[in-house]
């Protein structure tokens, strides 16, 4: 498959969550993402004031390929023999991350009250700080796992693929 087929494929294919996307599919969109994006972000500009109009371009662009983006991710990893559900433990990291900045409430409103000084303040920041890794952590793993299934090879229905054709 090469560039243009696999554009042309992702976007027939918009919401298209059934079936598989070869792994060519998969990176040669990524790479169309990539270059597109950072068009857009050149266009745009300085960041303290970005262009109005470029910025809009890319709201658009974002919200557009985001369905086609999941719906390709998901055929990959059906393309691999996994479960597109797989994808929904990106949800753990964004859940951690709404915990640790739930729990830094509390020591930040005694930090400016003035309750929460010296030691004590030295570790509930501590705390704080331990909580705050894990959605980078588990973010991370996410990453990698996403990775590793993108790169794998084509399973197919004879080697036991249940999702492939």
């Amino acid at each position: 498959m090469n560039f243009g087929t696999a554009i042309k494929t992702v976007f027939v294919k918009y919401a298209d969550f059934k079936g598989v996307a070869t792994r060519a599919e998969y990176w040669w969109f990524s790479l169309f993402s990539l270059i597109v994006s950072v068009v857009l972000n050149v266009l745009m500009g300085d960041p303290n004031d970005p262009n109005a109009v470029a910025s809009g371009i890319s709201l658009v662009w974002s919200l557009g390929i985001l369905i086609p983006s999941l719906a390709l991710s998901v055929r990959r990893f059906h393309d691999a023999g996994f479960s597109g559900k797989w994808l929904l433990l990106y949800f753990v990291p964004a859940i951690l991350f709404f915990v640790a900045a739930a729990s830094s409430i509390p020591v930040i409103l005694a930090a400016f009250s003035g309750t929460l000084t010296g030691d004590a303040l030295t570790a509930a920041i501590a705390g704080l700080l331990g909580v705050a890794v894990l959605p980078l952590i588990t973010g991370f793993a996410m990453f990698v796992f996403n990775l590793v299934v993108s790169v794998l090879p084509s399973k197919s229905a004879a080697n036991g693929n249940k999702y492939a054709a």
